[in-house]
């Protein structure tokens, strides 16, 4: 099946050790139970739910010519993704992340940014990303060698050549850059799709209503803000607006990744010939199942299972 969706933007190697109540002094040595390896990252995490759900995607990441770069594209191709496009790097290291998780589940974390800084826009192979028609993009915030005025030629190019584009960020509560490398993407997105905290930090507001209203001020076009348990706040290009409430669920395991599944979703939804809110309801049911177990792709289950539990948990406008 043909490939309608590209995901593109940053790649991780997670390493998720519990449980973990304390630092050994210099020297020392503790003991931990267990460790877990998966992959992260929004382009992959959102690659990896694409094809769980059985949508045909290809993938474009930079990771490095090592054994977690091995990992990263191993993972995505066993879930049927086409990797053709990913970049290997032959001097910077896969990017990965320890997480250190104590007896009450929360989690501490060190990053190394590896080749999701090295990543470049003339890196991207226009001519692949075009045989798709949705480009989704994934990590903005944590690419500084890609993202702001750098990416501007790159959605401008895809957009006259008629690949409608998507964006999401990544929540860094220490970055002041927010509005000088959203703002210049902006008007050259199709569709733009941040958390809640990260609209807030882009805007400087709090009521999701005026925050997408900020948004398609500074030149958005279709806008979805993301609010956790209380679903989507959203407006369209042709003047649509409006709130879709989130599934209920009877127990939340682990928010990792809710965010890419949502966009998984809404992907796979437009790729469908779903219309927006439609799209956006099958973001939020696709969400629903992500935070119902561990990890960032281990609850996505297929895209029929995740109709049938639309179809009998109606959700209201």
């Amino acid at each position: 099946m043909r490939s309608r969706i590209v995901n593109l933007g940053i790649a991780t190697a997670d390493f998720i050790a519990r449980t973990i109540e304390e630092f050994p002094e210099p020297k020392g040595l503790l003991m931990f139970d267990h460790l877990r390896i998966t992959t992260g990252g929004c382009a992959v995490n959102c690659a990896i739910d694409l094809g769980k759900m059985g949508i045909a995607n290809s993938l474009i990441v930079k990771v490095g010519r090592d054994m977690l770069g091995d990992f990263v594209i191993g993972e995505a191709e066993k879930h049927g993704v086409d990797t053709r496009g990913c970049l290997r790097d032959e001097t910077v290291g896969t990017p990965f992340t320890f997480v250190m998780v104590d007896d009450t589940g929360e989690r501490r974390f060190f990053h190394t940014v590896g080749t999701n800084g090295t990543f470049a826009a003339d890196e991207i192979d226009i001519d692949f990303v075009s045989e798709h028609e949705y480009c989704y993009i994934g990590g903005v915030m944590v690419m500084p060698a890609l993202e702001g005025p750098p990416l501007v030629p790159v959605l401008k190019e895809l957009a006259r050549r008629g690949v409608a584009t998507i964006l999401d960020t990544v929540y860094d509560g220490r970055s002041e850059k927010w509005r000088q490398v959203i703002l210049p993407m902006l008007p050259h997105l199709t569709y733009f799709v941040p958390s809640e905290a990260e609209a807030r930090a882009i805007t400087g507001l709090r009521d999701p209503k005026e925050i997408v209203r900020s948004l398609k001020d500074d030149g958005g076009k279709n806008i979805v803000v993301k609010l956790g348990e209380k679903g989507i706040c959203y407006s369209t290009e042709n003047g649509e607006n409006g709130h879709i409430p989130a599934y209920k669920v009877e127990r939340v395991v682990d928010t990792t990744g809710a965010g890419d599944a949502w966009d998984a979703g809404f992907l796979a939804g437009l790729s469908l010939g779903y219309a927006f809110s439609e799209a956006c309801l099958l973001g939020n049911a696709t969400a629903a199942f992500c935070i119902q177990a561990a990890g960032a792709s281990t609850g996505i289950p297929d895209l029929k299972q995740i109709k049938s539990f639309q179809s009998i948990n109606k959700a209201s406008f």
